[in-house]
């Protein structure tokens, strides 16, 4: 009788707070973290075919390259599914390459980079078997059996003739996922009520074409709802109640979210969740559904109040449709988190500090301030680097500490960067937020996350501002916007 097959699944070790998953990877800014959604789903297919599975997330687990290295080479494995960044990738590949080097394993891969250049990082890195093009639907077995062969679904190997394809199905459904993996009580997040929690997904990619977003060009397609029963019924059963439902936009097909909804309240009453949520979505039958149903926090993509900037990036929304959602998820007792991207091409200095002040004057649960970053694959990459605006040419679409690797003419580095710090001092630090904030508080975990997510921004705050100063004249004069 042959041995059983061993599969690792990987999250290898980095400097920084990395999370890589679905395609978008960063830099996460608190001490927040949560199972990589690549990863979960992975596993359920494996586990299917009968394989011997293990997980390591380097990264929660804060293990230095040796120490990963160590429990690798103790369980031996015969095929490694690892995650990757754009924002890592230099990390990435130096502790592939090392492990590679150590052990005679068949290493695929998947992440940002390697779906938008799979033929580019193949060729340059030869100790690599293939990567997976989709997560959630790909041919994985032949390829971890060592059978692999031109055409398998999804996957792109070495050895591999033709154009990369990725199959666009309207609908797809995935083995169930092995969360009981995943229980690691080092995965929290800020919006959770509760712990432990679990990730799902009801849909993949997203239909919406916002040019500077990881998923512009990630195909939409909806999950078959039998799977998903299944797997909310199993999750259930571990003794799982909290939910990241982790979809680029939840209920970008209405009909489908509230279909969602329905299976949420039929396997049980006790679910709370948090999801990504578009201000145009914004629906009373839809919210008051998705509230029956356990949601409690709603993270919108707000951007920018400069309608001309976002109409320019693809996403044609108005404020009144910003403030007419926020006005709703209060109506209906949802916490918010609204996400603002500083620097997006056609912002200058003076648009970025009415972002500030429309941020303040939203007066969300949570704001979550990010510079923009020329992700892989998406228009927004492809303007600057068509006005040759990146600065430095590697993989990597962040600097050290998230900083800006482009600018434009309206915008410095040191400027964007200044601005994002400024927008975090000042929506934090006021003592009406603060005190909203303790006044919302309703379970211990909640309690325990604010003050550590609090302090992590005071701590932030107070290393930003003994940073350097800018160095050039336009850089001087920005340093002054309030």
């Amino acid at each position: 009788m042959s041995a059983m097959t061993r599969v690792l699944l990987l999250n290898p070790p980095a400097a920084r707070r990395v999370s890589r998953d679905y395609y978008c990877g960063h830099v996460c800014k608190g001490h927040y973290y949560w199972p990589q959604i690549d990863l979960l789903l992975l596993s359920g297919r494996v586990h299917e075919a009968g394989c011997e599975l293990m997980l390591l997330d380097a990264v929660v687990d804060n293990l230095c390259p040796a120490e990963a290295l160590r429990r690798i080479e103790a369980f031996q494995p015969d095929a490694v599914l690892a995650l990757t960044a754009a924002i890592s990738w230099s990390e990435d590949m130096s502790f592939l390459a090392d492990l590679g080097r150590r052990l005679p394993v068949r290493l695929l891969i998947s992440g940002d980079f390697p779906r938008a250049e799979p033929r580019r990082v193949l060729a340059s890195h030869p100790w690599l078997d293939g990567v997976i093009l989709d997560f959630a639907d790909c041919d994985l077995m032949p390829a971890i059996h060592g059978h692999a062969q031109s055409g398998l679904r999804n996957l792109y190997l070495c050895g591999d003739t033709e154009p990369p394809q990725i199959a666009r199905d309207r609908l797809f459904s995935f083995p169930l996922p092995r969360h009981e993996l995943f229980l690691n009580r080092k995965y929290r997040i800020p919006q959770a009520l509760r712990s432990p929690f679990t990730l799902v997904i009801t849909d993949f990619g997203c239909p919406y074409q916002c040019d500077y977003c990881y998923f512009q060009r990630v195909s939409h397609k909806r999950r078959e709802l039998d799977g998903l029963r299944e797997e909310l019924t199993y999750i259930r059963s571990l003794g799982i109640r909290e939910l990241l439902i982790h979809d680029p936009s939840f209920a970008a097909v209405k009909s489908h979210g509230m279909e969602v909804c329905d299976v949420l309240r039929g396997v049980s009453q006790d679910f709370s969740w948090t999801c990504e949520f578009r201000a145009d979505s914004a629906d009373e039958d839809l919210l008051q559904s998705m509230r029956a149903a356990g949601c409690h926090t709603l993270m919108i993509g707000v951007e920018s109040p400069n309608e001309e900037v976002m109409a320019k990036h693809r996403k044609p929304q108005s404020v009144v449709q910003v403030e007419r959602a926020f006005s709703l998820a209060r109506r209906y007792g949802f916490r918010t988190l609204a996400h603002f991207i500083i620097g997006l091409t056609g912002e200058t200095a003076a648009s970025i500090e009415r972002l500030i002040r429309f941020s303040i004057e939203l007066n969300p649960d949570v704001a979550s301030f990010n510079i923009a970053r020329p992700a892989w694959n998406t228009g927004f990459r492809d303007e600057l680097v068509a006005n040759n605006w990146l600065r430095g040419s590697g993989v990597e679409i962040a600097g050290n500490d998230c900083l800006p690797v482009w600018e434009t003419p309206a915008l410095s580095r040191d400027e964007m960067w200044m601005l994002r710090n400024e927008a975090v001092r000042r929506f934090y630090l006021r003592p009406s937020y603060v005190l909203r904030q303790l006044s919302r508080v309703r379970t211990p975990y909640q309690f325990q996350t604010l003050v550590r997510e609090g302090w992590q921004i005071v701590a932030d705050s107070a290393r930003h501002a003994l940073q350097r100063q800018p160095r050039t004249n336009r850089r001087e004069k920005s340093s002054s916007v309030p």
